[in-house]
């Protein structure tokens, strides 16, 4: 069969800094290594030119210092962005994760220091975006609990809430205040204005490790598809949600998430659901854990690993 790279799917990674380069790097190699046609890096300049030498595969673009007009415009020749790799939260890197949520309106994740930029808005500051529907969120425990936190302080006005009443595309999202409390772990996330507040009976804990009502929680007060990673790691479009079974202890190695990001960027920029590529790149990226474990051991296996039985693990994926 013929085909171009431009049909394979074109992401670009927005990410890295002075003393972080192997994030934006090892999210790129994962996301060719998952089937993109065409992945190009988009770091500072200073960086830029070491995070290349780690994905010769990819080509770079300088993030801007000042005006963001020019890396805007070339972020929309892309299928689908991946923001947040090692870019900190710097008065810059956070002037481009803004900008990118309020004028890029293709579908993106966001992860690691984009996910940490959010968190340090004030209410006031928050990104305004029609559609919130198109953006996957990619938190571990300590990023999902500072977004939710930040979230959670912006009340019953929600980012999202109109586009998913009037779309249809995820459920309707709930203010927080107006629903009964959610529980994780044994930890009330909701809090309930102090005139309304009612004494509730306490409610059993949930089974231990299931994050499934955090996910579920964050989801329907961004708007977006939420991939809460680790042990079991869960994803929730709405009030619904799922749990991926592939994966293994050993995958807990610093770059692992970096690059589950990259993979579930290729799957957007193939044209997959938000909710389906979210899905797929969490099944996969475990998958590739498990295929790497089997043939390293569960000792040492490291991020570049995963990257490398990416292939194999989509080919067991579609032999199903």
């Amino acid at each position: 069969m013929d085909a171009h790279k431009g049909d394979c799917g074109k992401v670009l990674i927005v990410g890295g800094s002075e003393w972080v380069i192997g994030a934006p790097a090892l999210a790129a190699n994962a996301s060719m290594r998952a089937g993109a046609g065409l992945c190009r890096i988009a770091a500072p300049k200073d960086s830029l030119l070491n995070v290349l030498a780690l994905c010769p595969t990819a080509t770079g673009f300088p993030l801007p210092a000042r005006d963001t007009k020019p890396f805007l415009e070339f972020a929309d020749h892309h299928d689908a962005l991946v923001v947040g790799p090692g870019l900190g939260v710097s008065s810059n890197g956070r002037r481009v994760v803004i900008d990118l949520i309020e004028r890029h309106h293709g579908p993106m994740v966001l992860d690691a220091d984009a996910l940490n930029v959010l968190a340090g808005l004030e209410s006031s500051e928050w990104p305004q975006r029609r559609d919130w529907s198109n953006i996957v969120l990619t938190p571990h425990m300590g990023e999902f609990m500072r977004l939710m936190a930040a979230v959670t302080k912006r009340g019953a006005s929600f980012a999202g809430e109109t586009t998913a009443r009037e779309s249809g595309s995820v459920p309707a999202v709930r203010s927080l205040v107006d629903d009964e409390p959610s529980t994780a772990d044994g930890i009330p996330l909701d809090v309930e204005p102090a005139e309304t507040a009612v004494a509730a009976p306490p409610e059993p804990p949930p089974p231990q490790n299931d994050r499934s009502a955090l996910a579920e929680l964050l989801s329907r007060a961004t708007g977006c598809v939420v991939v809460l990673k680790g042990a079991n790691t869960v994803v929730a479009i709405g009030s619904q949600f799922a749990i991926n079974r592939t994966g293994n202890s050993a995958m807990a190695t610093g770059g692992s998430g970096d690059v589950l990001s990259g993979v579930i960027g290729t799957f957007l920029a193939q044209g997959f659901a938000p909710a389906q590529a979210a899905l797929l790149g969490a099944h996969v990226h475990g998958l590739a854990g498990d295929v790497a474990a089997r043939e390293i051991g569960d000792i040492g296996l490291l991020a570049t690993d995963i990257i490398k039985y990416l292939p194999e693990a989509i080919r067991k994926y579609m032999s199903k």
